[in-house]
Formats: structure tokens, C-alpha cells, sequence
């Protein structure tokens, strides 16, 4: 069966065409997002209140996107009083913005990178962002029968 190369797999034709699916038709709408102000404590309860293993932490003045306190930074931070600390000491991952138009297989190509786990979607790096794409949601499009 011919296969189409996305970087790491090879895909049989019907996964190829469907990574072809913009990101906006697959992503998940709305970003749970906290201030930089915001306690460890806080992105705990929003990460477990939401059913997430991560948060945007939002910068000061800005609103920016600045990391993604994380699962594994929580982890990581375990029997250190989390009211006490802030929550940018549990960012493990940088933000990663991509268009809505870019393709499933173009995010796929900037999820294989170091250190991003999940991507932003929007217009611009420095707009409100519309979405966020995951691994799991690339999964369920080349699965997709």
C-alpha cells in the first residue's frame, strides 16, 4: 500500500488524506488559561476542574501566552506547599502557536519537536487564541475511519 512520509511515520493513503484536515476542524475549542499570578494551587484545581494535564499561564499587562504549567511540572514540584509557589515554576513547555488553515500534518511536524506538547491555534502568536491541538487529536484523525 503507497504511503505518504509525515516526519517519523508512514501513513497509508486514507490517514495521508485526512492529516490534510485543517487544525480548525480538529481542534479543541477554547484555552484553559491562568494569570501569572496565579498560585500552584490554583493551576492544580483549574487543571483538575477542567479534566487537563496542563494550563496557559497568561503573562502580566500583556495577557500573552507565556509556557504551559504542566502534569509533569506539578509532578515535579510534589511536597512543596503549592499555595505558596507561583505557578510559572511549574512551566515545563513553551508556547506554540499555529493557523487554523495549517494542516493536521503540519501540526503533527510541530508537535515531533522538543519540548512541545500541545499547540495554540490562532491567528497570530500575540492574538487571543481560538484553540489548542494535541497529540491525542492527530491520533483520533489518522485513526478516523
Amino acid at each position: 500500500m503507497p504511503t505518504a512520509t509525515i516526519p517519523g511515520t508512514a501513513l497509508p493513503d486514507a490517514s495521508a488524506g485526512r492529516m490534510q484536515t485543517p487544525v480548525r476542524a480538529l481542534m479543541r475549542p477554547g484555552v484553559i488559561a491562568i494569570s501569572h499570578d496565579a498560585s500552584l494551587l490554583q493551576a492544580q484545581r483549574a487543571m483538575l476542574l477542567h479534566g487537563t494535564d496542563a494550563v496557559l499561564l497568561l503573562g502580566p499587562r500583556s495577557g500573552r501566552p507565556v509556557g504551559w504549567v504542566t502534569s509533569r511540572g506539578v509532578l515535579d514540584r510534589l511536597g512543596e506547599e503549592p499555595a505558596l509557589m507561583p505557578a510559572g515554576a511549574a512551566v515545563t513547555e513553551v508556547p506554540v502557536t499555529v493557523e487554523p488553515s495549517a494542516t493536521a500534518a503540519e501540526a503533527a511536524i510541530a508537535l515531533s519537536r522538543p519540548g512541545v506538547g500541545r499547540l495554540l491555534v490562532g491567528h497570530r502568536p500575540d492574538a487571543p487564541p481560538e484553540g489548542v491541538v494535541t497529540p491525542l487529536d492527530l491520533i483520533a484523525v489518522a485513526a478516523a475511519s
